[in-house]
């Protein structure tokens, strides 16, 4: 009788993507290809005014159906999965587990006068020490004072209080963690020492008990329970791990590692995610208004710049294109390519960073009988990467290098847009295919249970880089000046003053 040795078939690993309206599931191969994936919205949300809340249970629906879809063949190769998630929403839990509430979610703004107290209290210089954190009332801390002051019998009630990654462990029978990226977007994370700031929870009313334990990105924390596992189709002995916050693992499966990378990804906003070997919690960082936080690699950091990114291109699309189905891919296809020389100030949800002004409303400058519908996607795309300049000239201020960006997301299918980024930003700009935020949770899986070595060896595998565009000179020289022109533009409108706040930031440096 022959026998035969049958090799078990390799890994595949899980990754989910929470974003506060859509959720991706994703199974990749060791070399990062997409075998299959899922993307469904978040329902039941709902708005109060300035109140966005999500259905819990609406949401753990909609991630059970996700992941049954994936089909038992594919599902039952799995070996590990991981969660990237949106930062700052979380739930409060009573004695059994139990949710008291909705999700409240980060684009929640109900707890300004909390911050502002937080602010009062600690001082604006101290709590971004600390947290790496502007002042801002999307963070987890300033809602949870509000829950103590305006809800206290859900306050009184609540035993827990998780965000999005260490819910969905708990849902999954597993004792909650959380990834330190993540604990670094609730306003109370010290990121220098990498713990939980008692100074800063007791200001809320709340203490390191009452929130999960923080544990390193690429940490296996559990395998579900087996009625969990049965339910969801997967594997008993598949291993969860931690992955972090969406930004963070972006920038691991864009490949951004070394200084001088950075991960630009665009979605309703665009954000850079820029990766750093200590903490950036300057003077200058501060007046920028740029988050720092922990990074998925051990005793590194990232800090973002953001800007209004895709939300212009559907103001565009969804009030100015008359055509059912048409796709963001049509509307770019065909552009001028050339700077059309139209200012937009893409202010549609107010600005990003370095301004951060909640209440700018956006503008067009400079049209003409001329201009074509085509030309003012361009001029869209171009608003939105002087923004993004804007920020990069503030981190090279600092001396942080810009020598290439890797794009992700739906904007990096454009050749065009690639080009144009690379002709404003004045350096080389690398697609990269796929969705790099779902990737990087499925590298953070692959680490966990010991796929490769280190970090370098998981990207260098699982990363693949496309085309390269480089600035072209005359096209650069041209950008350069009507970005200048559009600072100027910048000032007359909103009172922004480029030049100054430069001057200002390098006197604080050097002070």
């Amino acid at each position: 009788m022959c026998s035969f040795d049958h090799e078990k078939p390799p890994l595949t690993f899980l990754a989910l993507d929470i974003g506060t309206s859509e959720l991706k599931i994703t199974v990749f191969d060791s070399n990062g290809n997409s075998l299959h994936a899922i993307r469904s919205e978040v329902q039941n949300i709902s708005d109060n005014g300035s109140h966005l809340e999500m259905d819990p249970e609406a949401f753990w629906r909609a991630v059970c159906q996700g992941i049954q879809g994936l089909g038992s063949k594919l599902a039952l190769d799995i070996g590990a999965g991981a969660i990237s998630s949106h930062g700052e929403s979380f739930i409060p839990l009573d004695a059994q587990g139990k949710p008291i509430g909705n999700f409240i979610l980060n684009i929640d703004s109900r707890a300004t006068d909390e911050m502002a107290e937080y602010e009062a209290s600690f001082g604006r210089e101290r709590l971004y020490q600390k947290t790496g954190l502007p002042p801002h009332p999307m963070y987890t801390l300033p809602k949870i004072a509000w829950l103590r002051r305006h809800r206290p019998d859900r306050f009184a009630m609540a035993m827990r209080f998780l965000c999005v990654e260490d819910y969905i462990l708990s849902r999954l029978a597993i004792e909650p963690a959380m990834s330190g990226t993540l604990a670094s977007r609730t306003l109370g994370f010290d990121i220098q020492r990498g713990a939980w700031d008692g100074e800063l929870l007791r200001f809320a009313g709340i203490d390191e008990q009452q929130l999960s334990r923080v544990e390193s990105s690429g940490k296996a924390v559990g395998t579900a329970s087996a009625k969990v596992s049965n339910e969801l189709g997967l594997p008993a002995d598949m291993v969860w791990c931690t992955a972090g916050h969406d930004q963070a693992c972006a920038s691991i499966g864009a490949g951004a590692l070394e200084p001088g990378t950075i991960a630009d990804g665009t979605g309703t906003f665009e954000c850079a995610s820029v990766p750093l070997r200590e903490a950036l919690v300057s003077p200058t960082s501060l007046a920028a208004n740029l988050p720092c936080e922990r990074h998925i690699i051990p005793d590194q950091f990232l800090t973002l710049a953001y800007v209004p990114g895709g939300i212009a291109l559907k103001w565009l699309r969804d009030n100015f294109v008359h055509l059912p189905g048409y796709s963001y891919d049509a509307m770019l296809a065909g552009l001028p390519v050339e700077p059309t020389g139209v200012l937009c100030f893409p202010y549609f949800l107010g600005t990003g960073t370095p301004w951060l002004q909640s209440h700018a409303r956006g503008a067009i400058y400079g049209l003409t009988s001329t201009t074509t519908q085509s030309a003012l996607a361009q001029a869209m795309l171009e608003g939105i990467s002087y923004e993004m300049r804007l920020n990069f000239d503030v981190l090279r201020g600092m001396g942080i290098g810009i020598e290439q960006v890797y794009a992700t997301g739906g904007g990096a299918r454009s050749d065009a847009w690639l080009q144009l980024k690379s002709d404003i930003f004045g350096c080389s700009v690398v697609q990269i295919p796929g969705e790099s935020s779902s990737r990087g949770a499925a590298i953070c899986a692959a680490m966990a249970v010991g796929e490769y070595r280190d970090w370098n060896e998981a990207v260098a595998a699982m990363v693949k880089r496309g085309r390269v565009f480089e600035p072209r000179a005359a096209v650069q020289q041209r950008y350069q000046e009507l970005f200048d022109e559009y600072k100027q533009m910048a000032e007359r409108i909103y009172g922004y003053k480029s030049s100054a706040a430069q001057t200002q930031i390098h006197s604080e440096e050097r002070s």
